[in-house]
C-alpha cells in the first residue's frame, strides 16, 4: 500500500454503525446487520467470520435471532457472550 492508504478492514465498524444510522436496518445486508449486533458484544476483533458463519449455520437473521442459546455455542468464534 503506498501514499498512506489504509486497509479496507480501518474503521469497518465504524462505518456499517454510519449507515445504519444513515439508512437504518434495510442499508445492511443480513450478514452486516449481524456484524453491527457482535460490535457491541465483541468489542475487538474482525466479527466478520461469525456472521458469516451464523448466516451459513442458520439461513437468515430471523434464524439466527431466533436460535437457541446451544445452537448458538455450535459456531466457531462465538462464546458465552
Amino acid at each position: 500500500m503506498s501514499g498512506g492508504a489504509k486497509p479496507d478492514y480501518v474503521d469497518h465498524r465504524k462505518r456499517l454503525r454510519q449507515r445504519f444510522l444513515d439508512g437504518g436496518a434495510d442499508a445492511l445486508p443480513d450478514y452486516e446487520l449481524l456484524e453491527l449486533l457482535l460490535t457491541m458484544a465483541i468489542p475487538r476483533g474482525d466479527v466478520k467470520p461469525a456472521a458469516k458463519a451464523l448466516m451459513a449455520r442458520f439461513g437468515t437473521f430471523d434464524g439466527v435471532v431466533n436460535a437457541s442459546v446451544d445452537d448458538l455455542r455450535t459456531v466457531k468464534g462465538l462464546g458465552e457472550v
